[in-house]
């Protein structure tokens, strides 16, 4: 079991809705992915969660109360976020800014996301593992760890 799960935030654990602008917290709608508080509620009590996203709209404490909307806020050690690291996925310097931070190697760590680009390469290209939440099936030819719901993690994690 890995001791650290990094997931990116939108589409991953709250659903972005495309016709919202600004920070989260402040959209007429917030909602959890599928499946995202059963597997995080699980998960919590196995590995330690963090958020590591590249939203340019929000500081950390707009992300917690866009979580605390869907009541997921509990269950993430710690947000990692564009605004406060000063880096974009899928480099370098965002992915040991956040190793530094949590002072783990990175054979102990799990990026789950759904952007093949950012999360998953992004890691990848990093040394971290990574888990693809492909939830619209449109990447079945990705070689990789490829989930399509979330839950997923929990049945490959014990």
């Amino acid at each position: 079991m890995k001791k650290v799960f990094l997931f990116d935030w939108g589409d991953t654990i709250l659903k972005d809705f495309p016709n919202e602008t600004g920070k989260m917290h402040t959209w007429q709608k917030v909602e959890a992915m599928p499946n995202a508080e059963k597997m995080l509620k699980e998960l919590s009590q196995l590995a330690d969660c963090y958020l590591a996203t590249n939203a340019k709209d929000s500081y950390k404490e707009d992300i917690i109360k866009a979580l605390q909307r869907v009541n997921l806020h509990k269950y993430f050690k710690d947000i990692f976020c564009y605004k406060e690291i000063g880096f974009l996925k899928p480099s370098k310097e965002y992915f040991d800014s956040i190793v530094e931070k949590l002072n783990v190697e990175k054979s102990e760590i799990v990026m789950v996301g759904d952007n093949l680009e950012t999360d998953i390469k992004g890691a990848e290209s990093n040394d971290i593992e990574s888990i693809l939440y492909d939830i619209k099936d449109e990447h079945k030819d990705y070689r990789g760890v490829r989930i399509t719901d979330l839950l997923m993690i929990i049945s490959d994690s014990n």
